[in-house]
This record gives structure tokens, C-alpha cells and sequence, in this order.
């Protein structure tokens, strides 16, 4: 009788050992790893992040680099958005144009814009200085004069293509019919234009 019940104790003992190991695996085991894996999961994707973040300073950094050590790159910059006004340079331009499509310019007049401030960073110290960024300001010409309609579509074409940035905003066509004479025909293919042009700038 008594091995019995020894028998029993070991066999009541053993299955509580198994309840037992069963709940903390359950209760503690189970949920450790499953937070484990979360924040595996987490670290992986913040790494790859970081990763993809880095490349890409890289890479701006890379083309900073290029930009500020390609001199041509920076001509081009200055004559496509010049520092300062330059008012007499674009008007040179304007005349150029005009002339090589045929066209006449009678008058021309001038309005600029201010320049707009630009906020320096929340982080500030050498990247402002450093900045490529600058704030650029307009000039606008109103370009009073007479061609023909394919003359005036030339010169158009002509602004647009400009080395210098022309943007031309308004344009106004009338008929420019000569009078006849004796010797001398009505031209009905000639127009007097108005034309309004706003080229940019970069503060000094």
C-alpha cells in the first residue's frame, strides 16, 4: 500500500512539474519571444531606413560636390540666372534677338521686384552660408515694336530659348497696315506687338 501511494506522490509531483513548466512557458516564455521578434522586426526596418537615409546624403552631397567644382556649371548658372539685375545685359539680349528675327523694337520698359528674404534654417551656422540656395528677385521689360506675324513668332521662339531666362507673360497683336501711295503698297502682314517679359535674378 505504502508503494503505492509513493507511487502516486511521484506521479501527482510529476505532473505538477509539467502544469508548472507549461505556465511559465505560456505565460512568460511565449510572450518574451514574441516581443523579441516585434523588436527584431522593428531594429531590421530602422536600419534599412537609415540605410536608404545615408545613401541618399550621399548622393546629394556627391552632386553638391560636382556642382560647386564644375566651373562651367556655374557659368552657365550665372548667364541662365545671373547675380544682380543685369538690366543692360538683358536688354542686349532683347535687342539681339529682335534684330536677328527681323523684328523692330520701338520702346521698352523697365519694373523690378524686390528681392524676397529668404528665413535662415532652425539649424543655421555654416550650411547658410554655404547655401547654393540664393533669393532671386524679377525684372520686367514691356517690349513695344512691329514685324511680321512670323518675325514676331521668331522672336517669341527666340526669348523662350534664351540662354538667360525669359519668360514672357503677355502679348498683344494689332494690325500695322502702311498706308498706300504711289509707290508704296498697304503691307498687310505687319503687326505692332506688345509683349511683356519677366527674366530672374539672384540676390547679390
Amino acid at each position: 500500500m505504502k508503494q503505492e501511494s509513493k507511487r502516486l506522490s511521484s506521479i501527482i509531483i510529476a505532473a505538477l512539474i509539467v502544469a508548472a513548466a507549461l505556465v511559465v512557458y505560456i505565460e512568460f516564455i511565449v510572450p518574451t519571444y514574441t516581443n523579441l521578434e516585434t523588436v527584431k522586426g522593428q531594429v531590421e526596418s530602422e536600419a534599412a531606413a537609415y540605410a536608404n537615409e545615408a545613401t541618399l546624403v550621399s548622393q546629394v552631397k556627391s552632386l553638391l560636390t560636382t556642382y560647386q567644382s564644375d566651373s562651367s556649371s556655374s557659368q552657365t548658372v550665372a548667364m541662365a540666372l545671373p547675380v544682380g539685375r543685369d538690366i543692360s545685359g538683358a536688354l542686349a539680349q532683347i535687342y539681339g534677338i529682335a534684330s536677328n528675327t527681323g523684328v523692330t523694337v520701338s520702346a521698352t520698359a523697365v519694373s523690378t521686384q524686390a528681392v524676397q528674404a529668404v528665413a535662415p534654417s532652425s539649424a543655421g551656422g555654416e550650411d547658410d552660408a554655404g547655401s547654393i540656395i540664393k533669393p532671386t528677385g524679377t525684372v520686367s521689360f514691356q517690349v513695344n515694336g512691329s514685324g511680321s506675324y512670323e518675325a514676331i513668332k521668331n522672336f517669341l521662339q527666340g526669348l523662350s530659348t534664351n540662354i538667360r531666362i525669359f519668360n514672357v507673360t503677355a502679348i498683344s497683336l494689332q494690325p500695322n497696315v502702311i498706308s498706300a501711295t504711289k509707290t508704296q503698297a498697304a503691307n498687310s502682314d505687319m503687326f505692332a506687338y506688345t509683349i511683356t517679359v519677366v527674366t530672374y535674378y539672384q540676390a547679390p
